[in-house]
């Protein structure tokens, strides 16, 4: 079976996503995003079209309420030693969906903004790229310890995603409600936004797995709701971490649960990974796509250290020996919104990073 193929009409030609993310007060400006949406060379002007697609993801809602099923604890902090899990105990509610949605398409949003952006790099490089810019939005997790979500969109019964006081197909549905309720309210605001130069693409599962309990089921909720971004005309979209249960999913995952999902190599992170090969081969015997992944900084204890400089150099040859540069729409995590710092910095290493990233989205990055 081939990688998941990129330039698909069906999806809008798109080739690689990148990440970007959304906070309540740290909003990332058009001239920070500029650097995502074109090659900036070291002079400052635009030489080339860069990332053709966008997923927006993010961890808080403006009240400090949490949009993620879990947050990291332990001196490690990312997967080894003591690491470990914790669900969160402020779920997000429905005004936190509503807030969230906001900060994507107000006025001054982080979409106008994008699009202010593709706009502005047309006039500098005085042509548009092939196709619009797509814009994939993620799903706030519809969290199994919330019983009081709120109403949506209008309804009657305040949502309990919860099995407190009801059965878990009732949790379930309501669940499904919300998430149904989030997707229809985003494309009705995308509408009314008339932004000239994205295309919404679809939407975004953002836990890096999926739940079956006797309190959880999340396999169910994505069934249904992949139905019906289906009947929208939406595609679903998944990036799940590097695990023998995940990649079990993304075998049954095609018409399923997701129309993409894209394996995380995890090779930046965990020091025991040495390669890129197994989430390579793994991510083709199951039509997927891969994740390119690197930091410029992050909060969390990572063990590789500088080795990161060659670990990232593994990614981008990896595309050329394992053949998804080329054969494979790809995701993009490159840390919290730091792109524009790495052309940037006063490390030329960080700049060299920067340019081979958009050696690689072109086709054009050379192992050796």
């Amino acid at each position: 079976m081939p990688y998941f193929p990129p330039n698909q009409p069906d999806f809008n030609f798109l080739r690689h996503l990148e990440i970007i993310s959304w906070e309540p007060h740290a909003h990332i400006t058009s001239e920070e995003l500029k650097y995502y949406v074109a090659h900036i060379n070291p002079k400052g002007k635009p030489d080339g079209w860069f990332y053709d697609s966008f997923l927006i993801v993010s961890g808080r809602a403006p009240s400090g309420n949490m949009l993620y099923y879990d947050f990291n604890m332990g001196t490690t902090r990312c997967g080894g030693g003591d690491f470990f899990a914790v669900p969160s105990s402020n779920p997000a509610t429905v005004k936190d969906w509503s807030d969230y949605l906001d900060g994507f398409f107000s006025k001054d949003g982080l979409v106008a903004r994008l699009d202010e952006c593709i706009a502005g790099m047309k006039t500098a490089m005085k042509g548009a790229p092939p196709f619009k810019r797509n814009l994939v939005i993620s799903v706030p997790y519809p969290h199994h310890n919330q019983a009081r979500f709120g109403k949506a969109g209008g309804g009657k019964t305040e949502l309990n995603f919860s099995i407190i006081g009801q059965n878990l197909m009732h949790a379930s549905e309501q669940r499904l409600e919300a998430c149904r309720w989030l997707a229809d309210e985003a494309v009705a605001r995308f509408k009314k936004g008339k932004f000239a130069n994205l295309n919404l693409l679809g939407f975004y599962w953002i836990y890096e797995s999926l739940h079956y309990s006797w309190d959880v089921d999340d396999h169910w909720v994505i069934k249904e709701f992949y139905k019906h971004l289906r009947s929208r005309g939406m595609r679903f979209f998944w990036i799940p971490f590097f695990s023998t249960y995940n990649i079990t999913i993304m075998s049954n995952s095609r018409d399923l649960y997701f129309d993409c999902a894209f394996l995380q190599p995890n090779h930046i992170f965990y020091p025991w990974l040495k390669d890129v090969q197994t989430a390579a081969d793994a991510a083709r015997a199951r039509g997927g796509g891969i994740e390119m992944e690197y930091y410029l900084e992050i909060d969390q204890t990572v063990g590789v250290g500088k080795e990161k400089y060659k670990r990232v150099k593994n990614y981008l040859d990896g595309g050329v020996k394992f053949g998804y540069m080329k054969d494979s729409a790809c995701a993009w995590f490159t840390g919290m919104n730091d792109m524009h710092r790495m052309a940037r910095h006063p490390d030329p290493r960080e700049r060299n990073v920067y340019d081979d990233f958009y050696r690689f989205a072109i086709g054009e990055y050379g192992a050796g």
